[in-house]
């Protein structure tokens, strides 16, 4: 090799490795020495082994078997034609060169380049990081972006919605949305107008400086129509507000139609004037978001409004139900007194007849000449036994037909039950056997008088149905049995006759209103009817049980009413 040539190679800067074509080692250039340290010239292609081992191929399509022997470098001797390979090189454990290996023959030599590309191929990958990171750092910000106006949508939604959800008036529910409309688009006015006929009505406007407005009639094109009637926006620049306006605007200023449906019915729409020259998207998605915000809010004050108005309406009635339920219970309690107005007449009578003969003969004693006290003594006594039991009589008919019962008090049933019986002494002296089995009951919260009607209605049928059979059949033990138990925080009172019981096809009717078995002046149907609505009233329930009488056997119970009431 020639000086010239040793030399121009030696002076590269790109390690560099020399053989002649018979692969015999000859020389390389400082760069090399610098790279790889200094090599033995005397072994030849033997003096690469200090390096060979460290060379990797990047990529390589090798079989398997012929990778482990593989070697970029000898390779690139061994080459017949130009060759051009990228290999590793390995300094330390974990540390690796990047080197692109050639390999030319000129004249009688075979040169070897070693370029280092290590610091292009991590600027590279720097790029390709910078890029990415740059890339990443875009898609952050339009996110963060993308987060910051849908947080601002979400802040601007929350605050006309907390300021609507504040009232439940129409009027002020959409002044609320037109101020805040008006702050938010910083606009010249805002108004409200309901849909009459494909036109509109100004219903309310903001600011107050623009209220002679108010009732003004609004029309548009076809094409703002269409897009009213179809839910969108329109937004628009313009110098007059309307079809029909008197006057121009002062300015051009951009008209915001927005339509306020629900249920596919526009209920009206929302008209903003603003000077903004461009709506940015995120205030076209706000205005989405506000239109169905005042929509539904809108709706659910008619609704509520129509809700409380039937509301009004239902305590109304059941007012006046109660009321009338009131003069029903009064009326029966009336018609049944007026069925015992003969006995009660007649329980009367008679200690007043007695009072009356002992009278007689006690003026007959103070005329005579000699007075026998003890005879008045007895008189007297009499006298007194027949006064109490009027007074009794008078005290229980009294109660019985009060109507002021609108607070519950305290009260012991058997007593009440006896209460009732004393009304009914003179009936049930013809014959008729009252069996008691009273259990020993608390005092119970209810309304005394009511409940007496209950059992004075019940008392009185069995009576009929007994006094019925009596003439039916004869005398044959016609009984009623009176039974009361307390258990399990309730009331039981039980009554029995032995009379004709109740037919198959008055069972499903007994409770009904207007319903009855008995000739007309005889009953009002509402007997049973009102028992069961003041038993309810008690919570509690009043069921019967009715079982065909057995002729062999006239004397059996075979009707039961059962009367239950919590406590």
């Amino acid at each position: 090799m020639s000086k010239i040539l040793r030399s121009f190679y030696h002076n590269l800067k790109e390690p560099v490795i020399i053989y002649d074509i018979n692969e015999n080692f000859l020389h390389y250039n400082k760069a090399f020495a610098k790279a790889f340290s200094r090599l033995d010239g005397s072994l030849g292609l033997d003096a690469l082994k200090k390096i060979n081992y460290k060379f990797y191929c990047d990529i390589c399509l090798l079989e398997t078997s012929e990778l482990m022997s593989y070697s970029p470098v000898i390779a690139a001797i061994k080459a017949n034609t130009d060759f051009t390979t990228y290999a590793l090189y390995q300094l330390e454990e974990r540390k690796f060169l990047y080197y692109v290996i050639k390999s030319f023959t000129f004249k009688k030599y075979k040169v070897v380049y070693f370029y280092d590309v290590t610091k292009e191929l991590e600027l590279e990958k720097l790029k390709k990081e910078n890029e990415a990171l740059k890339i990443q750092n875009l898609e952050f910000s339009n996110t963060n972006s993308k987060a910051q106006n849908q947080a601002l949508k979400m802040a601007l939604l929350n605050r006309i919605s907390t300021s609507i959800r504040e009232t439940l008036d129409v009027k002020s529910l959409i002044k609320t949305a037109l101020r805040e409309l008006s702050i938010i688009f910083g606009a010249h006015k805002v108004y409200y107008a309901n849909e009459i006929k494909e036109k509109f009505r100004v219903e309310y406007v903001y600011p107050s400086s623009f209220l002679n407005q108010t009732g003004e009639v609004l029309s548009y094109d076809k094409k703002v129509l269409k897009d009213i009637f179809e839910g969108k926006n329109s937004f628009q620049f313009c110098l007059i507000e309307h079809n029909d306006s008197k006057e121009p605007l002062k300015a051009p200023l951009n008209r915001i139609i927005m339509p306020i449906i629900k249920s596919s019915e526009v209920l009206g729409i929302i008209v903003i004037f603003t000077p903004k020259k461009e709506i940015s998207e995120i205030e076209k998605e706000l205005l989405v978001g506000i239109s169905g915000q005042i929509s539904s809010a809108i709706f659910q004050v008619i609704l509520f409004n129509q809700v409380t108005k039937k509301k009004e309406e239902l305590e109304t009635a059941i007012k006046e139900l109660k009321e009338t339920q009131l003069q029903l219970i009064n009326a029966e309690k009336m018609a049944s007194l007026g069925q015992l107005i003969a006995s009660v007449a007649h329980e009367i009578n008679t200690p007043l007849a007695s009072i009356s003969a002992n009278n007689e003969i006690a003026k007959k004693i103070y005329e005579s000449d000699e007075i026998d006290r003890e005879i008045l003594k007895d008189l007297n006594s009499i006298d007194t036994e027949a006064i109490k039991r009027i007074t009794n009589l008078v005290r229980s008919l009294k109660r019985f037909v009060r109507l002021d019962e609108t607070v519950q008090q305290e009260a012991n049933i058997n007593q009440e039950l006896d209460l009732t019986l004393d009304l009914l002494k003179h009936k049930t002296k013809k014959g008729i056997q009252i069996i008691k089995n009273y259990g020993t009951l608390p005092l119970i919260k209810c309304y005394p008088n009511m409940l007496n009607q209950v059992f004075l209605n019940i008392l009185m049928n069995s009576i009929q149905s007994l006094e019925k059979k009596t003439q039916k059949i004869g005398e044959y033990g016609a009984a009623v049995e009176i039974t009361t138990k307390a258990q399990d925080n309730k009331l039981f009172v039980s009554i029995k006759d032995n009379g004709l019981g109740i037919d198959e096809k008055s069972k499903k009717k007994i409770f009904q209103a207007g319903f009855t078995t008995k000739k007309i002046g005889e009953g009002t149907g509402l007997g049973l009817a009102i028992c069961k609505k003041i038993v309810e009233k008690h919570k509690g329930e009043i069921f019967f049980t009715s079982q065909k009488q057995d002729k062999t056997k006239p004397d059996t119970f075979c009707t039961e009413f059962c009367v239950v009431i919590p406590y």
